[in-house]
């Protein structure tokens, strides 16, 4: 008993006094059995060679083994809700800590998240305007701060004498592209059967006619009650439901119909002196544009819309209308006799235009008129002399509202009768809609009920779209009423305490009202890291994915800084990174390799920086010593003296910039995070090259024009999005090598004699050699509720994905199984005979993709490894007198210096073939071997969007105001 106590003891004194996390028998994907330490309450950089095994230590061994365990503690109830996570294939992970993996994703795809949303400081932001809001009186814009329903019913039933007879209105305002006809019947549908128009009380459920073109001020009556001694409950009970009800408002009028008004009534009421309107009390949600009743009617609360874009009509410019120039759903001309018909003969006649003149020849007032209507100009309708019977509408007078509002309010009526604006996809919509800012709210998201309520002058959708330091300046001046003065100040203490953490990370140039999807992976993954820094925990382990990734040398700092504060706190930081900043900073590192693949999976070098750099078998040590680096090119590439122009781009925080891009160049765009690179490039450059080159249903980013254009090919962009996304893409489907590899099987002794075709050998076609009974995947999947998915080996095909018979069929005694199981390196070898096959495999294996095999899922791939299977496809189909445009963003994603060396070498090998490359990087060695540099700022957001300075890396260098000349100096020097 004595023995088990002490073993306990010694056991929990062990336990308490350990100082690592202790890796013994790793042997996940690659990694080659491997037993190593990883010190506690320090920052450990895991580095090493692209494909090496860095992430499958810190990801799949750490983090996936502690929330493992953890996940097995909680109930089963709980692990039914959760996804399961599988066991690594390791002996022992001791020492682990509750873990939180900060992982390089791109934001999140939602068009309803925005920062604001990903961060919770909305909450914060709608709680103070719950709190301290103050609105305005919908006629006048007179103040008015919220009165619960409570206080209006105590202040009207106490006021005024028995017998007096009041009425509570609510405004009610046209929705956007709708008739007023279509407000009423929701009044009706609503069940009010009365209401006010221009003072006029109006019936309902009689046939009201308003003239389309003109403004009505509209109140629906809500309720009309007699005071009496027990009338304060049910006005009380009716204005809480009218809220409900009418949620189109938060505004109530209260007047008084019959009988006498004491003289302070509505002054002592908080209420609009002249019009008598009351704010009723705010709630938070309220300010929720993810709730329906406040979300903009137009847009659904997601701040775009489709709406129509003319030149989407129009299917053959050189025809005349009469001649099928426009789209039949518009003009059909072989059904002359309909109303369609009559409208555009009565146009034409009215406005002075022909229908038999070509479209292109149309003058803009003429289409105008086509397509957005007569501006609230009477027309008669005509008789057609081309119609043989008589249209219903000839002889009647009214404006005409045009095409693109006939198809707007199309579109309109489909999402009232769809669930979701998701859940149908009319043709018109693909055909002639676009999607563009919402037109009602702006991109606000919010009615304008909601928007009318203000914080110091401002509304929340104003406050939402400042830079954070903006934002930060503007809460800290505001002042409130003594009331609400010490909720609303506690509410600006916690804003301010999130806004600053994310000011600090590097991420001052957002705004709250950001989208989601368009934020970087680097900018989410400091995101997430400037929330756990709030969380102020200690004894976490946290594990991260290049968070350097997105940032200018210049801020980069501001991240390892903050991952230094995480570690300060108490907590284990473990970084996957390549950065070099970032590794002078740990305070220790561990590299996996030598090579990629196969090639890696084993412990190269542990210990510190200085450690790292003086071993000798380190790849990364060689390149932090000096003994490796990239190299200067000699010279600089002129060009062939023809640009792509770009005037008065201003989109986003661009600042009508003009700029010049040399063709048959390697191009880098560079500046400081936020400061308008991505924008110029892809929002304005690539969208307007897509247009004009491929006729893209897409709208580019605002400028006056781009000249040039037609000195390019094509523009293509490769983009870190998956190749497939089905589990049976891969990159040997992707680049085009299995078609031919089909072929090759098609053609053996044995598949002509069993009469396979290449189709067959397909794994998508069913009735083929792919095994059914897996369906070609290999592996059976079976969901648990309580563990994780199991994957087990199709116990038919034993993995293989192909049938016994299929597997007979032999090339070189390989099956095509054995090909899709080989590396791009062995396959290289294997077909070095087929020299289409040879050609394709060796540019992958020069792009450093050597150690991926042919058949790996597509789904598996990162996105730094799935931009560099896209290049390879670029760069083997490179034809002769084509100049193509190439456009990568950051493309040295999760790269080491040596897989960087090799990227580069490729991106010379399209210019030297006279295309032209467009990079928007940070990587200074990079950037160091560019022919041109556009650099963007000076700062990010609102300090940005200006073109800083453009030329050699040698001109950057030499210019003053230039963040990137100042870090590039040290590189060239």
């Amino acid at each position: 008993m004595e023995n088990s106590a002490s073993a306990v003891n010694t056991h929990a004194a062990t336990a308490m006094a350990r100082t690592e996390i202790e890796i013994i028998g790793a042997r996940q994907n690659n990694l080659k059995n491997i037993s190593v330490n990883i010190p506690r309450d320090k920052l450990t950089v895991i580095t090493g060679v692209s494909g090496s095994g860095k992430s499958s230590l810190a990801f799949d061994i750490v983090y996936g083994e502690a929330q493992r365990r953890f996940l097995e503690s909680i109930s089963n109830f709980a692990k039914s809700r959760i996804n399961q996570v599988k066991k690594a294939k390791v002996d022992f992970v001791r020492g682990l800590s509750p873990v939180i993996a900060i992982e390089q994703k791109k934001g999140n795809s939602n068009p309803r998240s925005t920062v604001g949303t990903v961060t919770d400081i909305n909450d914060y932001i709608r709680l103070l305007f719950a709190t301290a809001g103050v609105g305005k009186c919908p006629i006048c814009s007179h103040p008015l701060k919220p009165v619960s329903a409570a206080q209006i019913a105590e202040h009207a039933s106490s006021s005024l004498e028995p017998g007096t007879v009041i009425e509570l209105r609510a405004p009610i305002f046209k929705i956007y592209g709708e008739e007023w006809g279509y407000l009423l019947d929701k009044m009706r549908g609503k069940g009010y059967k009365y209401v006010k128009i221009d003072g006029e009380s109006v019936n309902l459920s009689d046939k009201v006619e308003l003239d389309e073109n003109k403004d009505y001020n509209i109140e629906v009556i809500i309720d009309t009650f007699t005071i009496s001694p027990n009338i304060y409950m049910q006005i009380a009970k009716s204005i809480e439901a009218a809220t409900v009800s009418i949620d189109d408002d938060i505004s109530i009028k209260v007047e008084v119909t019959k009988g006498d008004v004491p003289e302070n009534f509505y002054k002592d009421f908080e209420c609009c002196p002249e019009h008598h309107f009351i704010l009723c009390e705010l709630q938070a949600f309220y300010f929720s544009f993810n709730i329906g009743s406040n979300a903009c009617h137009t847009c659904q609360g997601i701040g775009r819309s489709h709406v129509v874009e003319p030149r989407f009509l129009i299917v053959a410019p050189e025809k005349s209308i009469m001649k099928g120039g426009l789209k039949s759903m518009i003009f059909n001309t072989a059904s002359k006799d309909s109303h369609r018909g009559s409208i555009m003969y009565s146009l034409a006649k009215h406005f002075g235009f022909s229908l038999d003149t070509p479209i292109n020849e149309l003058s803009k007032d003429a289409l105008d008129v086509i397509f957005y209507g007569s501006k609230g100009e009477v027309i008669e309708w005509l008789q057609p002399p081309f119609a043989k019977k008589r249209s219903w509408i000839v002889g009647r007078k009214w404006a005409y509202g045009g095409i693109v509002h006939d198809i707007e309010s199309w579109y309109r009526n489909f999402v009232r009768k769809s669930v979701a604006e998701q859940s149908f996809e009319p043709g018109f919509v693909q055909e002639t809609m676009i999607e563009k800012t919402c037109p009602e709210c702006n991109g606000a998201r919010l009615k304008k009920q909601r928007l009318a309520v203000t914080v110091g002058g401002k509304n929340i959708d104003e406050l939402a779209r400042m830079q954070l330091p903006d934002l930060v300046e503007f809460l800290n001046g505001l002042t409130f009423d003594v009331n609400v003065a010490d909720v609303a100040k506690s509410i600006i203490n916690e804003l301010n305490a999130r806004l600053i953490l994310l000011i600090d990370i590097g991420l001052h140039y957002l705004s709250l009202a950001r989208r989601s999807d368009t934020i970087s992976g680097g900018e989410m993954q400091r995101i997430k890291m400037s929330t756990q820094i709030s969380s102020e925990l200690m004894g976490m382990l946290y594990i991260m994915d290049e968070p350097s990734i997105g940032l200018h040398a210049r801020d980069s700092i501001r991240v390892i800084q903050t991952m230094k504060k995480l570690r300060d706190l108490g907590n284990t930081v473990i970084v996957v990174e390549h950065d070099v900043e970032t590794m002078k900073n740990s305070d220790y590192m561990i590299e996996i390799g030598p090579g990629p693949g196969v090639h890696g999976g084993n412990i190269i070098a542990c210990g510190t920086y200085k450690d790292i750099m003086n071993c000798k078998e380190s790849v990364t040590g060689q390149y932090l010593s000096g003994e490796k680096f990239i190299p200067t090119p000699s010279k600089r590439r002129p060009g062939n003296d023809k640009y792509i122009s770009i005037y008065g781009a201003k989109e986003n925080n661009l600042k009508n910039i003009d700029v010049e891009i040399p063709l048959g160049t390697f191009v880098c765009i560079t500046g400081v995070s936020g400061s308008g690179k991505s924008t110029l490039i892809n929002e304005v450059l690539f969208k307007e090259l897509e247009i004009m080159k491929k006729g893209a249903r897409i709208v580019a980013g605002a400028h006056d024009h781009i000249l040039g254009v037609e000195n390019v090919t094509n523009v293509i962009n490769i983009d870190q999005s998956p190749i497939g996304r089905g589990s049976k893409s891969n990159p040997a489907t992707y680049i085009g090598i299995y078609d031919k590899i089909r072929d090759i099987y098609a053609e053996t002794e044995e598949a002509v004699k069993r009469g396979y075709r290449a189709l067959d050998f397909s794994l998508t076609h069913s009735g083929g050699v792919r095994c059914e009974h897996c369906t070609g995947d290999g592996i059976l999947v079976t969901n648990l509720q309580f563990m994780a998915d199991i994957e087990t080996v199709c116990p038919v095909c034993k993995g293989e994905r192909f049938c016994q018979e299929g597997l007979e069929v032999k090339y070189h005694g390989k099956s095509i199984a054995d090909v899709l199981n080989m590396t791009t390196e062995e396959a290289l070898d294997f077909f070095e005979d087929v020299r289409y096959l040879k050609h394709k495999l060796g540019i992958m294996n020069d792009l450093g993709l050597g150690y991926i095999t042919l058949g790996q899922s597509s789904t598996t791939l990162s996105g730094g490894e799935a931009q560099r299977v896209k290049l390879a496809y670029e760069l083997a189909k490179i034809k002769r007198g084509v100049h193509n445009v190439y456009i990568l963003d950051e493309p040295t994603t999760g790269l080491h210096l040596s897989d960087i060396q090799k990227l580069l070498q490729c991106l010379y090998r399209l210019v030297d073939n006279g295309h032209t490359v467009i990079v928007i990087e940070h990587n200074l060695d990079v950037i160091k071997c560019a022919d041109y540099i556009i650099d963007m700022g000076p700062e990010g957001g609102n300090g940005g969007g200006y073109v800083v300075a453009s030329g050699t890396p040698e001109d950057i260098v030499r210019c003053k105001q230039s963040y990137t000349g100042k870090y590039l100096r040290e590189y060239i020097e």
